[in-house]
This record gives C-alpha cells, structure tokens and sequence, in this order.
C-alpha cells in the first residue's frame, strides 16, 4: 500500500510538473533552461530573487553585456541585479562573470578578483543604461564598464578567460533581489573579428555611444 500511495504521488508530481512548464510561469523556467549562445530578452522583468531567465553554453573572453534598469526603491544590504555564474556564489573565478548588486543607493559590480566597481549614487524612478564588456585587443582584455553611455571604468583583466555553462540570472539565489526592473537585457560572445548579429538601429545608437559597433 505505501507502494502505490508512493508511485501515486510521483504520478501527481509528474502532473503537475509538465502541467507548470507547459502554462503559466512554467513558460519562462523552461526557456532559461534551454542551453543557448546568448540572451536576448527586451521585456520588462521584475527583479526578483533565484530568477533564471537563461543557461548560456559559452561565455567567450570578448563580451557584451548591457540591460536597462529601473529601481523603485532602495533597502539596507546587497541586493542582486543580475548574476552570470559557473553555479555558486563566490567560491572561485567564474562564479560572478559577472554580478551585479545595488549597496548604499550605488551599482556595484564583480568581475576579476579584487577589482570591484562601485559607481556613484544612482536615482530613483528612472531607466538607466548599464553596459559591461571586455575585448581582446593584441592579447590585452580590457574590461569596461559604461552608464548611461558614459564610461565609469575601465581596468585590464590579466586572467581573461572563456567561461563555459553559465547560469544567467535577474536576481541570484543568494541575495534577496532589488526592488525594480530590468529590460533590454542582453548578453553576447565575440570570438575575434565575428560580432554577434544586432539590429542596424542598435548599432547606431552603441556607434554613436561607443564609437563603433560592438
């Protein structure tokens, strides 16, 4: 009896299960589970704690990355924007390629070890344009971090390497998420002279911002 009451429940589970995939928010887990070369998501996302919205098969050493958000509010300790990792927080490189948290009203990014990003005091209510990437340059990675299509920072990355089957998250399991949204978020892989394929309006706009098409 406590057989089939056990295989009776797996059934149920079962059900249910295929039933949350198939509808509803199911929708979204089973495309973030679908292993991909980039994402490319230009809905509004509310930020919300252990959010998968992609697994990316490789993150190459040349990327881009860029997403547009808004915050409605600020609270006391870290919380996560977005968080590219290999799978745990902070136990290795690879984990926080990168994160992205808001502390003390500020943006905060980690990326290479012992170089982390802190920018000046953001505002409330208001879209604001974060682009991160690195390029490779005569074997030089360059990581630069842009706002509002100004650049705040810019340092060289050593330690440059590929990153492969990345979790992509709009708010980590580890932290609890910002109060906002994000959209236009995007994330690409450039291997030597090939660009990912953009829209010829968004080239102009990151030409006019960057001073060439990423």
């Amino acid at each position: 009896m406590v057989l089939k009451d056990s295989n009776f429940y797996k059934v149920i589970l079962g059900v249910v299960l295929m039933f949350v995939v198939t509808h509803g928010s199911g929708k979204s887990l089973a495309k973030a589970l679908e292993t991909r070369d980039n994402v490319n998501i230009h809905d509004v996302v509310k930020l919300k704690k252990n959010n998968l919205v992609a697994s990316l098969s490789v993150l190459e050493k040349s990327f881009d990355i860029s997403f547009d958000l808004k915050l409605n509010s600020f609270s006391d300790g870290y919380r996560s924007v977005i968080h590219l990792t290999m799978g745990k927080d902070n136990s290795k490189y690879g984990d926080r390629v990168p994160g992205v948290w808001i502390f003390n009203k500020t943006l905060q990014v980690v990326f290479i070890p012992d170089h982390n990003f802190e920018s000046e005091p953001l505002s409330l209510n208001k879209w604001i344009n974060v682009q991160i990437y690195q390029t490779v340059e005569s074997w030089r990675s360059t990581f630069k971090i842009y706002i509002n299509h100004e650049k705040v920072y810019e340092i060289l990355n050593p330690i440059a390497r590929a990153f492969e089957k990345l979790n992509v998250y709009a708010g980590d399991p580890w932290y609890d998420a910002q109060d906002g949204f994000i959209k236009n978020f995007e994330v690409w892989s450039r291997v030597g002279t090939v660009e990912p394929k953009k829209s010829s309006k968004k080239d102009a706009k990151r030409k006019e911002a960057f001073g060439y098409k990423l």
